[in-house]
């Protein structure tokens, strides 16, 4: 599954490029061998073009990021991080039809 499309977050980014960004970040914390992850990466590329100015989406591969994981309490993927102006406003798990999650951002943007 091509991931290009979103930012790559790491250990070594995330704070300068999700905590300190002012709006909206939602971060897919994903697994290689997790189908759930390769149907969420699916509704997320369909619901890029309808987000509103200034959302951001990204992904963070688990298994290079264990500390982020640690550090969010992340157990399992996919997971969904929302942030919004540097603080975690809510976490999901396991795969939202497209519509759930646009209603969900744009309750947050």
């Amino acid at each position: 599954m091509n991931r290009h499309n979103f930012a790559e977050f790491s250990e070594q980014n995330f704070d300068s490029r999700v905590m300190s960004h002012r709006g909206l970040t939602v971060i897919d914390f994903w697994s290689d061998s997790c189908v759930p992850c390769i149907q969420l990466t699916k509704v997320l590329k369909q619901l890029a073009p309808d987000l509103p100015e200034g959302v951001r989406i990204g992904t963070v591969k688990a298994e290079e990021n264990t500390s982020l994981l640690d550090r969010f309490g992340i157990r399992s993927t996919p997971t969904l991080l929302f942030v919004k102006n540097g603080e975690v406003i809510e976490t999901r798990t396991g795969v939202d039809r497209r519509q759930v999650l646009k209603k969900l951002v744009e309750s947050y943007a």
